[in-house]
């Protein structure tokens, strides 16, 4: 894995190899970019012949950037410090703070990232023979959904010791140089953690299955919810409408979309809002009733929690 997995952004975006910055040492690969378009900074440590790497994300795009990749198959955990945007298949809001992971390989992954603001980001990156020796020698083969405790993650709440393993990989001013197996005994360190928390929700609850037709249904019903995000949305008047109790609704659409409907509705009102909050023509308050929030306290205090800054924040990064 010496070459970076994220190199077709590195190529499109115009980062070329540069010394690297204050604290990373000898192990580390940096990119820097200046362009127009991009700026900032690409970081990344794969040793040769390892079956991991460690990716730092420090730039901010000039304008949405539709990241449209088909890479080769690998399992990745990020902690974002700094984002905003969306990722689909299944639709997910990046948001700063936050902890997401995903399978990436077997078709293109799309997302895409919000210019203006700052894509700030750690991951670590492990292929499949990395994963399937790690179970192996931990696990004696009784492990086997690794793919499913990666992409669960950033849906099933929150992980603060992954947060911390992940943000003390960015080396600061003044860090000591690591050696390689260092590095690989976090990525180790992380499997441990992303396993055992899998481990734990399956022994509570285990995994439920959704026939086809309920499937069908909650397609529909999310499409109902993009379209009319800004209205009162009833739960009751929901499950209705996908043939199901209240109870079954919610449970089925959390299990399909890796979230409750409330913080799906809020994820497309607040996808809404940066869109109209470019607009400066528009009020803080306009904006906020715009996507169905008569306080304009709630609505600042709602984006806040979903992208990272208050509203008026927002506009002064970008210049609005």
């Amino acid at each position: 894995m010496r070459k970076s997995l994220q190199n077709p952004l590195l190529e499109s975006e115009g980062f070329v190899e540069a010394p690297p910055q204050a604290g990373f040492g000898g192990l580390w690969r940096s990119y820097r970019s200046e362009g127009w378009e991009c700026t900032g900074w690409f970081h990344f440590l794969s040793p040769e012949r390892a079956l991991w790497s460690i990716s730092i994300h420090d730039f901010t795009m000039r304008r949405d950037f539709i990241m449209d990749v088909e890479p080769p198959s690998y399992l990745t955990v990020t902690w974002f410090k700094s984002i905003a945007g969306e990722e689909f298949s299944p639709y997910r809001r990046l948001r700063p703070n936050s902890v997401w992971g995903q399978s990436i390989g077997g078709g293109p992954w799309k997302g895409v990232a919000h210019g203006g603001i700052p894509v700030q980001s750690v991951a670590i990156e492990i292929t499949p023979e990395f994963s399937a020796q790690f179970l192996d020698r931990e696990y004696a083969g009784e492990f086997q959904d690794v793919e499913r405790a990666f992409v669960s993650l950033g849906s099933d709440g929150e992980f603060p010791e992954m947060k911390t393993l992940l943000s003390r990989l960015w080396p600061r001013p003044g860090d000591p140089e690591h050696s390689e197996l260092y590095y690989e005994g976090k990525v180790l360190q992380a499997m441990g953690l992303i396993v055992e928390r899998s481990r734990l929700g399956s022994a509570a609850g285990g995994v439920k299955h959704v026939n086809s037709a309920d499937r069908e249904r909650m397609h529909d019903i999310v499409c109902y919810i993009d379209d009319h995000c800004s209205a009162d949305l009833r739960i009751g008047d929901l499950a209705r409408i996908a043939c199901m109790s209240p109870t079954k609704f919610k449970e089925t659409f959390k299990l399909l979309n890796g979230q409750t409907v409330t913080q799906y509705v809020q994820g497309r009102r607040m996808s809404q809002a940066e869109l109209l909050l470019r607009q400066p023509d528009l009020t803080i308050e306009q904006v906020g009733r715009s996507v169905g929030y008569a306080s304009a306290s709630r609505f600042s205090a709602l984006f806040k929690r979903e992208v990272g800054m208050l509203p008026r924040e927002y506009r002064r990064m970008l210049g609005v």
